[in-house]
């Protein structure tokens, strides 16, 4: 019984829908009052301001662009400059540890080496 209800309460705003937005005829004056008013209305100059606010944001938007590039580029360059001097830090390390062990190797090998005996020297 309930689904009945819904479907006459469904057919009833449908039916007062096509009511409200059925198509209706607005008169031989609409189209004469209409064309009238649009002769009557001057040329709007608004184009004119509206050209100028354009040509500013313009402008603004390319300075802002030209900045904001710039800003980048150096970025990218600070960015560069930071790796290469961690590169470089990174090598002077390298270079040390290796100084450090082949220093190490040389006192090694110095002191396992047995003194220049002149009776063995093969010649």
């Amino acid at each position: 019984m309930s689904q009945d209800m819904n479907r006459d309460d469904n057919h009833d705003v449908e039916q007062r829908l096509r009511a409200a937005l059925r198509p209706v005829d607005p008169g031989a004056g609409f189209v004469a009052g209409v064309m009238a008013r649009i002769a009557a209305e001057r040329p709007r100059s608004a184009r004119l301001p509206r050209t100028r606010a354009a040509a500013g944001w313009l402008t603004f938007a390319l300075a802002a662009s030209i900045v904001l590039a710039l800003l980048v580029a150096h970025q990218q360059q600070a960015r560069r400059t930071q790796q290469g001097l961690e590169a470089r830090r990174q090598l002077i390390q390298a270079l040390r540890v290796a100084g450090d062990k082949l220093e190490l190797a040389s006192r090694m090998v110095n002191a396992q080496q047995p003194p220049p005996n002149s009776s063995n020297s093969g010649a």
